[in-house]
């Protein structure tokens, strides 16, 4: 999912670009936004369900209509709603706000700081570069993507790891890959917080395939391959 972070002060265009960034992306693939209500905050209808619910406790309330539904959370964490979105499948997520967290992104008038990829750019200018923003995936979106290449009829299961590098993950996803039975794998560090932009991050191994023994085989012997690389490591 790639993350698209726009802030600014008061009225330098933030929901002008996040509305036309939103029709174009549209075309492209699934778009979710999440919007910084920091100095309005967000008023619960009186009387309503959702509301009474909300307020007696309920950690979560949501509603659904014939043609959506309405989400509240007694949660203001950023991370969790891009964990969220991912989730849910988003292809693009456009972060509007949140000008105080190390998200690298769009700054819009003269604000300054040190996470700024573009400054005042056209809509046009922002798709040619999207290459540019930071990605964030959950363990889930990476099985889910794979299991949609793959078609029907595949079984996945997926690894999560912590003091991998990137490279050890690619290497045994590579071996992994070419396994019998074997369909599809990805190995990778997902980010998991905002420590020093994207500082914090878990490793994830995902893998496809024709039946669940094989996934859970080569799962196994990824497991060993990646304990062997880090005893050679502590030589």
């Amino acid at each position: 999912m790639i993350v698209i972070h726009i802030f600014g002060r008061s009225n330098t265009g933030k929901t002008t670009l996040v509305e036309c960034l939103c029709r174009q992306l549209a075309a492209k693939g699934r778009v979710e936004t999440i919007k910084h209500s920091g100095h309005h905050p967000l008023a619960l209808e009186e009387g309503k369900d959702t509301t009474l619910h909300f307020r007696a406790g309920a950690s979560g309330t949501c509603a659904i209509d014939e043609e959506k539904s309405i989400l509240i959370l007694a949660d203001q964490r950023l991370t969790n709603a891009l964990d969220a979105a991912s989730d849910r499948g988003a292809e693009y997520c456009i972060v509007e706000g949140f000008k105080n967290i190390p998200l690298p992104g769009i700054a819009l008038g003269d604000l300054e700081g040190n996470y700024i990829l573009m400054r005042n750019p056209t809509p046009e200018e922002v798709l040619l570069n999207l290459s540019l923003f930071p990605t964030w995936y959950t363990p889930k979106a990476v099985l889910d993507r794979l299991l949609h290449d793959t078609g029907p009829g595949t079984y996945g299961s997926l690894l999560i790891l912590h003091g991998v590098t990137n490279k050890a993950l690619q290497d045994v996803a590579e071996v992994a890959g070419r396994a019998p039975g074997i369909t599809g794998s990805d190995g990778r560090l997902l980010n998991i917080g905002f420590k020093e932009a994207f500082g914090e991050e878990i490793g994830c191994l995902a893998l496809v395939g024709k039946s669940m023994r094989a996934v859970t085989t080569t799962l196994n012997q990824c497991v060993e391959l990646l304990s062997d690389a880090e005893d050679d490591r502590s030589y």
